[in-house]
């Protein structure tokens, strides 16, 4: 039997206990206290001083991603200056080398104040071509942000927002255009629109010559009413032959001005990052027409009429590739559901509307060698007489596929088909595409 070297077995205790001992004064073991005393006001976030701390590990998270993360030897950070906003969750620790303390969190909120909110004319022209090619944004240095919008000369153009506005109430709200009286038409103006509902008018008056060499603008200012949440905005030029049509104008920008109202950013959430529907009102896109040599966009070819949406319905849609093109810049690759609002009258030998959608990255030329049949086509069932200029949203909606950026959506008739009119249509968010 062997024998034990009970020597050998106390020399390797004591070994141990040694490095257990040493263990338990490690630096690397060694414990701060933790980190008390927060508050946030006025923009800076404070907290005590911990004894022996040399810094503080900082993590700050919005809706669990990380915006901030640093170690920082202050006891105190500049909120403002990182442009954070809604509820904010910070965990942060004490540490000095080899030592550090427990985690500790807080949680405060970043309000925004609602101030002044400028809009540019030219990122909101979801229609470039608006009647006419020229109805467009127009580059000049001179212009806030480098451009403006021009070419807004019949009824129906101009330029249509979607604003999620923070909180409800009534705002001042300015157009800064340009103007030169060379007409003797009537006053120049534009009719604003808020949800569909015109609520008031911009009215040009001082003569600033157009934008140019000299981009010399002014401001018409008014008033408009807003609901917490998504808020479409339609300014547009609203002439017709009972005032002379109306002169022109252009627009550089428009502002909201804002109550100065604190509001928490994550309140909105509820609302969307994306209104959850754009209304393509059929007077915001470029209306299509045919003629015996090929095809042109008509010139003002909607009618007033205070039943329909935004106060016009398109007319006319009676012959092969009558319609209308949207240009519409999606935020990514996404499906959506498209529903028209229309109208039809049933008269001697007439038959119901099959409105057809075509969906393409760059317009359509305008030349005679254009056939729409060419195309992926979407065509709708026979739909319903509702009487003219009596619209009605339609039951059916209609699946497309949007690229990221630049789409040309078109209502057209193509077939024998009846004829119908074009009030508007909603454009749905559905799903985004990998």
């Amino acid at each position: 039997m062997k024998k034990t070297n009970f020597k050998n077995i106390s020399k390797m205790i004591i070994f141990a206990t040694f490095l257990c001992s040493c263990g338990s004064n490690s630096p690397s073991q060694a414990k701060l206290d933790s980190v008390t005393g927060f508050n946030y006001a006025d923009g800076i976030l404070s907290y005590s001083e911990v004894e022996g701390a040399t810094g503080y590990e900082v993590t700050l998270k919005h809706k669990d991603e990380v915006v901030f993360s640093d170690t920082v030897n202050a006891t105190s950070i500049d909120i403002d200056s990182l442009d954070l906003g809604g509820t904010i969750n910070l965990s942060i620790k004490a540490v000095a080398d080899g030592a550090a303390s427990d985690v500790s969190t807080y949680s405060f909120v970043v309000y925004k104040v609602f101030d002044e909110v400028l809009i540019e004319a030219e990122d909101n022209l979801y229609n470039f071509g608006t009647g006419k090619e020229q109805s467009n944004f127009r580059n000049n240095s001179l212009a806030h942000n480098g451009a403006y919008v021009g070419g807004l000369d019949d009824a129906g153009h101009g330029i249509y927002i979607n604003y999620l506005c923070p909180v409800a109430g009534e705002f001042d709200f300015q157009s800064c255009y340009c103007f030169h009286k060379t007409t003797n038409m009537n006053q120049a103006h534009h009719d604003v629109f808020v949800n569909g509902v015109k609520q008031t008018q911009f009215i040009y008056t001082e003569d600033t010559g157009w934008g140019g060499a000299t981009f010399t603008p002014a401001l018409s200012n008014t008033k408009i009413t807003l609901v917490k949440g998504w808020n479409t905005i339609c300014v547009m030029k609203n002439g017709d032959s009972s005032d002379n049509w109306g002169d022109f104008a252009e627009i550089d920008y428009v502002k909201i001005i804002g109550n100065g109202i604190e509001y928490n950013p994550d309140d909105l959430d509820s609302f969307g990052e994306r209104p959850a529907t754009y209304k393509l009102e059929a007077e915001m896109g470029s209306p299509r027409k045919k003629q015996e040599n090929g095809l042109y966009m008509c010139k003002n070819p909607c009618i007033a009429d205070a039943n329909c949406s935004n106060g016009f319905i398109m007319g006319g849609v009676e012959a092969k590739y009558d319609g209308v093109e949207w240009h519409f810049d999606s935020p990514v690759k996404a499906r959506y559901e498209i529903q028209i609002a229309y109208a039809s009258g049933i008269f001697d030998g007439s038959s119901k509307a099959r409105p057809t959608f075509i969906v393409t990255q760059e317009t359509v030329a305008l030349n005679k060698n254009v056939d729409f049949n060419d195309l992926e086509q979407k065509q709708m069932k026979a739909l319903d007489y509702t009487g003219w200029n009596t619209p009605r949203l339609a039951a059916e909606k209609i699946t497309l596929e949007l690229d990221q950026g630049d789409n040309f959506i078109y209502c057209l008739k193509l077939d024998g088909s009846g004829f119908f009119q074009i009030d508007y249509c909603n454009l749905t968010f559905l799903s985004e595409i990998a």
